[in-house]
């Protein structure tokens, strides 16, 4: 085997065991949509534990784990939105009312007045028709009714769609986050603007509770 080719393969498994990611955080204060339950031949509206049991993987992207988590999620105050198309959940996002918390990053508490959207996913049937935005408009619309301040989302920087849809709503950055991961080492650099914005950390752990904290 030529030289060039031993260290051109070298180099391969080197980028495979590194990763570095950037996400940047973004706030936007609630208000009143009163058209935010209804798009045509779609409802939206807060998700039951029984609902989020029914959820078909393909439309939600919630295997039986994920729905067992949801459950759990839900039984601690969670929530989750969900977008039926005939009466099959076709989108869903989920809410958390305390921390701004993606695992494996970072986990930060939210002021009394502040909720925190994660994990949204669309169904590869129903794409195109802007449920992400719409579910991000329930969400607000349900803030501003129950005298909320201010909704947290989060999005990598090459998740064009994500990011697409909080730019339309007017969404301002709040913070970034770096994740750097190799073999023996993992840390998530904050950036002094999200420090600022959050500056409770909150302990983490490897409990199943954790993951629905």
């Amino acid at each position: 085997m030529p030289p060039w080719v031993r260290v051109r393969k070298a180099l391969g498994r080197v980028r495979r065991r590194f990763s570095y990611d950037v996400f940047d955080v973004f706030t936007r204060a609630a208000d009143r949509d009163d058209g935010s339950g209804t798009d045509g031949d779609y409802t939206l509206r807060w998700g039951t534990a029984d609902e989020v049991e029914r959820c078909d993987p393909f439309h939600t992207e919630l295997d039986d784990r994920e729905r067992a988590t949801g459950v759990a999620r839900l039984a601690i105050g969670h929530r989750v939105v969900l977008a039926l198309h005939d009466e099959t959940a076709v989108f869903s996002m989920w809410v958390n009312p305390r921390n701004l918390n993606v695992p494996g990053l970072v986990k930060r508490q939210l002021a009394d007045d502040q909720w925190f959207i994660y994990k949204a996913y669309t169904s590869p049937d129903h794409r195109g028709r802007k449920l992400y935005q719409r579910g991000m408009r329930f969400v607000l619309d349900a803030m501003a009714r129950e005298g909320l301040r201010e909704l947290v989302g989060y999005a990598h920087v090459k998740k064009s769609v994500s990011r697409k849809g909080l730019a339309r709503l007017e969404f301002g950055t709040a913070g970034r986050m770096r994740a750097i991961d190799v073999p023996g080492w993992k840390h998530t650099f904050l950036s002094r603007e999200l420090l600022r914005n959050f500056p409770v950390a909150i302990p983490r752990s490897n409990a199943v509770a954790e993951v629905a904290s």
